[in-house]
């Protein structure tokens, strides 16, 4: 019932809805905390048909458009300050330092657009390209780039996946079943990952005991 109602939604509408959406999720603070992606999946079960989906990405390039620019003029006007501020400081120094690779690395163009694909890192990324005095005209390019590939995908995998669901609603509840079961799956092992590099890196290197042979001397 749910995606069919979804199904008729006008995608102009859509489009307006993803362009304020992903002009937000550009902003470092506010693109920390909104889910971008999970939205353009969600703005693409309502979609149809390809030209659906290129009406509707065309406004949420453009959203990508206005929240890049944003956070490049951000970085341009108070340059370090928004890092290490108290709303930086608790987006998290190595989310930046990440975003700080992609901008100033070997290659940084196509990363800058592969970045697009990076959970919050995305959002800071163009307030960094505005720090470090990339060229805006550079800095763009690349980023409608990747904004261009980054919404396509995410829509088209939202509408073929609401496609799918309008057609075979039998198969939601095991489908979902499953999902959920490899999405905790997934957060088991990484909290695990996550807590076993805590530990290395907190065990001083002179705490560990070299291992000795118990074989006696002869």
């Amino acid at each position: 019932m749910l995606m069919e109602t979804l199904g008729q939604l006008d995608p102009y509408l859509v489009g307006a809805v993803l362009l304020a959406v992903l002009a937000l999720d550009g902003s470092p603070l506010i693109g920390a905390v909104l889910p971008g992606e999970a939205a353009t999946a969600v703005a693409g079960t309502a979609l149809t048909g390809p030209l659906e989906v290129a009406i509707a990405a065309a406004g949420g390039v453009i959203g990508c458009y206005l929240g890049a620019t944003g956070g490049w003029l951000i970085g341009r006007r108070y340059g370090s300050r928004v890092r290490h501020n108290r709303a930086g400081r608790w987006i998290g120094e190595h989310r930046w330092a990440r975003a700080e690779r992609l901008a100033t690395g070997t290659g940084s163009g196509p990363a800058l657009a592969a970045a697009c694909f990076l959970p919050v890192v995305n959002s800071l990324t163009p307030v960094l390209a505005g720090t470090l005095g990339m060229p805006y005209h550079r800095f763009i390019r690349w980023a409608l780039a990747g904004s261009a590939v980054w919404v396509s995908a995410y829509l088209a995998l939202g509408s073929a996946a609401g496609e799918f669901v309008r057609h075979n609603e039998h198969l939601m509840v095991p489908v979902a079943g499953c999902v959920a079961v490899v999405i905790a799956g997934l957060v088991v092992i990484g909290l695990r990952a996550r807590a076993n590099r805590r530990a290395e890196i907190s065990e001083p290197v002179g705490s560990r005991i070299p291992e000795t042979s118990s074989r006696p001397l002869r």
